[in-house]
């Protein structure tokens, strides 16, 4: 009984000790006035600096890969004596990769010379979307100083990367070599572009944020066009492969028939009238090599055209569940939750200050 009372007493104690601190709030409430109109003035400061972004998404819904991803095309091959079973049976990048493969340098540069259209001022202007990351982007005023500073340094200590201009053999640009620039734009892109996967359905989520709605839209669906087009060149390797050597290899057959078939028809032509066994015999000769290269000709034929069934079987097929649109509000910065935000914190920080101010730890009772 002396316990539960004593439970009372201290429950009492603590709820008028939370009383008196919530009066002595009450007498500071001047001061919270003037912190929380600070912090809502900062926080409006701040959330019109910061430029607007936009957001557009595509959803996507992948086909999976299964083992037997040649269908009917085993059993047709079967009929002919053809095993397919070695033609490239490759098991593709899986869906749950893809979002590390959009944050990959080899996907990104995809998207340098997409053409974007924006708006300047007045005007409309169409340029790369690697231009348009690097000379018009805009930043918020605080970010002035350091940019100038870099400017500033490039001009006075240029750096020698920025000569590179390293082309491959058919004078194509050569991306294993990456300026700085071009380094810094990869960065923008990795942060503007994001891709995620739902697990439980196997859905594809393709994002892409920027400063201009319709940018975000075109580079949302050339995200996914660029996707794509990555994932069948991967999936599609061994049998294109396969395809370019069968077709060298039905060109040497189909040559070695027509000269095979060549021979016969002049020597039988030369020697319409046989009368000895060993011209009979020269002929049936030619007669069998011309059939043997026939037999060749026609099999590697078949097997070509099997193995170009397989490249369109191996290309996977994509269905746009959501296409990519132009978003009409901005999704940030949100201002009113930074607003709260600020709030909050100021009035956490005030009382704070005020209980520490009641402790005698700063500044001074009154």
């Amino acid at each position: 009984m002396e316990e539960e009372k004593k439970k009372q007493i201290d429950v009492i104690e603590d709820f008028f000790k939370v009383l008196d601190f919530l009066k002595m709030l009450w007498g500071e409430r001047k001061l919270f006035y003037k912190t929380c109109g600070c912090a809502i003035v900062v926080a409006l400061v701040i959330a019109f600096s910061i430029p607007k972004r936009y957001s557009a998404e595509v959803v996507l819904a992948p086909e999976v890969a299964g083992e037997n991803s040649l269908g009917g095309l085993s059993s047709l091959a079967s009929m002919t004596g053809i095993n397919l079973g070695t033609l490239g049976n490759n098991d593709a990048i899986g869906p749950d990769l893809y979002p590390t493969l959009v944050h990959s340098k080899d996907y990104l540069v995809r998207l340098f010379d997409v053409p974007v259209t924006f708006e300047v001022g007045d005007s409309m202007l169409t340029t790369s979307y690697y231009k348009y990351l690097f000379n018009y982007q805009k930043i918020a005023w605080w970010n002035y100083p350091s940019k100038w500073l870099g400017d500033l340094m490039n001009v006075i200590l240029p750096s020698k990367e920025e000569k590179k201009d390293v082309k491959t053999a058919d004078g194509q640009r050569n991306f294993m070599y990456l300026s700085k620039k071009e380094r810094g734009v990869i960065g923008k892109m990795q942060g503007n572009i994001s891709c995620s996967q739902d697990k439980k359905t196997g859905i594809i989520s393709i994002s892409v944020v920027a400063q201009d709605p319709v940018v975000a839209a075109v580079i949302a669906d050339s995200a996914r066009v660029a996707l794509n087009e990555f994932i069948i060149e991967y999936r599609t390797g061994k049998a294109r492969q396969d395809c370019q050597y069968m077709t060298k290899v039905y060109e040497e057959a189909k040559s070695d028939y027509r000269k095979a078939q060549a021979a016969y028809a002049a020597y039988a032509d030369a020697n319409m009238n046989l009368s000895t066994r060993r011209g009979q015999a020269m002929l049936d000769d030619l007669q069998n090599e011309m059939q043997l290269a026939y037999g060749v000709y026609s099999q590697v034929a078949n097997q070509l055209q099997l193995v170009k069934a397989k490249v369109q079987e191996s290309t996977p097929v994509y269905t746009i569940i959501e296409s990519a649109t132009i978003p009409e509000k901005a999704s940030s910065p949100k201002k009113i939750l930074m607003l709260v935000a600020f709030v909050f914190l100021a009035g956490v920080g005030t009382t704070g200050w005020i209980f520490l101010k009641k402790q005698g730890i700063v500044g001074k009772n009154k």
